[in-house]
């Protein structure tokens, strides 16, 4: 019996039972839209934890930070356990140590200070970074405006929008600024200062501080922290540091802006090429005996949080579609007895006992792949109107199903129509030809 043969008996011989059938793909239906719609919902909740850390930062950026001093070492080697080790310092062979890490992309060092832009008459806090320039983009800094630091720029600031809509008179008391509105600043196109003086704009401003003249390159978007940033590169953040501690020197002061040693560090961030290698340098940093953190670890510890829940979700989808593979079978049982005459006349004009098999299991396979189908439609559905309510209800339950999914349930639902038909063909195939000719 030929392949093209076989479907049109298989959907023939279906037809013939539409209600029954009908009721059977039914059942398939509703355990495919139950295990896509339950494991979606955990694939969105995922994507939705996902989104939300990446708004405080890249997930491919770790960073790393000198120890305080001698401690355990985070080896688990059995050799090591114990022994203390020295202080890991960051610094320059550090840095080249990170960088020839494979599937590192990118390393530099974080340098932060906190001081004070100033546009004409308006001044604004804000806290500084300082990086390598060429790193930037790399480390996942974005503009809206601009451009963002490039490896040739020696000097030059990126501001975050918060930063401007920070703004304020300091020759303003607190209840004045309260009633004026935040003035509207080009920071592009005016003229831009920085100072360590906080004091400026005021009376009691040091005349000895000079105000540092910088270009605005661009402007960073409000959302993962970045928009009360501004960055800076590196060397220039260093030269101010210089300039603040000489400063702090002739003024007695006893603190100092920078407590590290010459070319030493307290931040370096390093930029993983791969999503799913983050885990795996972080640790080899660490056994370096480094700390080490990023917000894949956080991303991490949200979806470990939520696995009860999406196994959950998974087992019940699973239920469902076990009951419909029960009816699978017993459609096909049923189909065996209504056509035991059928099936003896089969075998006796010569149909073999592997094209009734056949038979059987493709029926049995069609079911599957209908409900599947039409499962896979319903799916997309109920996925729509899940996102709305989550939408209005500011809800973190979302629905998302990627192609694979749809794919993969449509085979699934399938295969598990074979597997149903499988026991009721072999049933067929063991009845005798003579017995199942006399059978009315």
């Amino acid at each position: 019996m030929s392949t093209r043969d076989l479907i049109m008996m298989a959907v023939r011989n279906l037809w013939k039972r539409k209600l029954r059938t009908f009721l059977t793909i039914l059942g398939v239906v509703i355990g495919t839209t139950s295990i896509v719609v339950m494991i979606s919902i955990g694939i969105g909740m995922n994507e939705s934890f996902q989104k939300q850390v990446e708004e405080w930062g890249s997930l491919q950026v770790i960073d790393v930070y000198s120890n305080n001093g001698d401690m355990y070492i985070s080896s688990d080697s059995n050799a090591n356990k114990g022994k203390l080790q020295k202080k890991a310092v960051l610094d320059a062979a550090a840095i080249d140590k990170f960088k020839q890490m494979e599937y590192v992309e990118a390393v530099s060092p974080i340098v932060r200070e906190s001081m004070m832009l100033v546009c004409g008459k308006y001044v604004s806090n804000a806290s500084f970074i300082g990086i390598d320039p060429g790193a930037m983009e790399a480390l996942g800094y974005k503009v809206e405006e601009g451009r963002t630091l490039t490896a040739e720029d020696k000097e030059g600031i990126i501001i975050g929008r918060s930063v401007i809509t920070s703004f304020y008179n300091p020759k303003l008391s607190w209840q004045m600024q309260m009633q004026t509105e935040p003035p509207e600043i080009n920071v592009m196109e005016e003229k831009v200062i920085m100072t360590y003086d906080w004091n400026y704009g005021t009376k009691h401003a040091d005349k000895s501080i000079k105000p540092i003249k910088t270009p605005v390159l661009g402007i960073m978007p409000d959302g993962g922290g970045n928009g009360y940033n501004v960055v800076m590169p590196l060397k220039q953040m260093e030269k101010i540091q210089k300039d603040r501690e000489a400063w702090q020197k002739k003024q007695n002061n006893s603190g100092s802006a920078s407590q590290k040693k010459k070319g030493q560090y307290e931040q370096v961030a390093v930029k993983v090429s791969d999503l799913n290698k983050v885990q795996e340098v972080q640790q080899l940093i660490k056994d370096m005996g480094y700390q080490a953190s990023s917000l894949t670890d956080q991303l991490n510890t949200m979806k470990e949080t939520t696995k009860m829940l999406r196994i959950v979700l998974g087992a019940i989808g699973a239920v469902s579609l076990i009951v419909a593979a029960i009816g699978i079978t017993n459609t096909m049982v049923m189909a065996i007895y209504e056509r035991t005459r059928e099936i003896g006349i089969m075998k006796v004009i010569g149909a073999s006992l592997r094209d009734i098999k056949l038979l059987f299991l493709t029926e049995a396979a069609f079911i599957g792949f209908a409900g599947g189908v039409l499962g896979i439609i319903t799916s997309f559905l109920m996925s729509l109107i899940v996102n709305l309510v989550a939408t209005k209800q500011a809800s973190e339950m979302t629905s998302s199903i990627p192609v694979w999914l749809y794919l993969s349930a449509v085979a699934f639902a399938t295969v598990i129509g074979v597997l149903s038909g499988y026991l009721p063909a072999k049933r067929a195939m063991k009845l005798s030809a003579l017995t199942a000719i006399k059978t009315e």
